[in-house]
């Protein structure tokens, strides 16, 4: 029974790949690597693909690229992914407001303070209420 579901996941597996393959775009294909690596924690596979999708002007790549190298350490790699990835982003996009927060924690990671500020005052404003509590924690910790 064991090996019958196993067989089975692997049949799965192959069929979503053949999928992916077939009928889907080069940005798209190397895009959805690119998640299904993260989504199993295996950050640099995910980034082989998110840079391969970003090379084709995938503008979400760019979002998790930035993600995994903040949550890896490497705050000064996230830095430009989400710039870039703000400098694409419709304004009015619901996304503008997490990735301001997100370059707010990448500078706060970098202990460059004004600028974990700047970018955490305008996700606030935005609404991010994450940014709002860094904010407060960080003025608590300040005083």
């Amino acid at each position: 029974m064991k090996k019958l579901i196993a067989l089975l996941g692997v049949v799965i597996l192959l069929a979503g790949m053949a999928y992916l393959f077939l009928f889907k775009n080069d940005n798209e294909k190397f895009f959805d690597q690119g998640v299904q690596y993260y989504n199993q924690k295996q950050y640099n596979e995910a980034l082989f693909y998110f840079e391969k999708a970003e090379q084709l002007d995938n503008v979400e790549a760019l979002k998790y690229s930035g993600t995994i190298y903040l949550e890896s350490g490497e705050p000064q790699k996230a830095i430009p992914k989400f710039k870039k990835y703000l400098q694409i982003l419709d304004l009015e996009s619901e996304d503008v407001k997490f990735a301001l927060n997100d370059l707010g924690v990448a500078y706060f990671k970098l202990n460059d303070i004004e600028n974990a500020k700047k970018y955490w005052k305008k996700a606030a404003e935005l609404g991010n209420i994450t940014s709002s509590d860094n904010l407060k924690e960080l003025e608590t910790k300040m005083k």
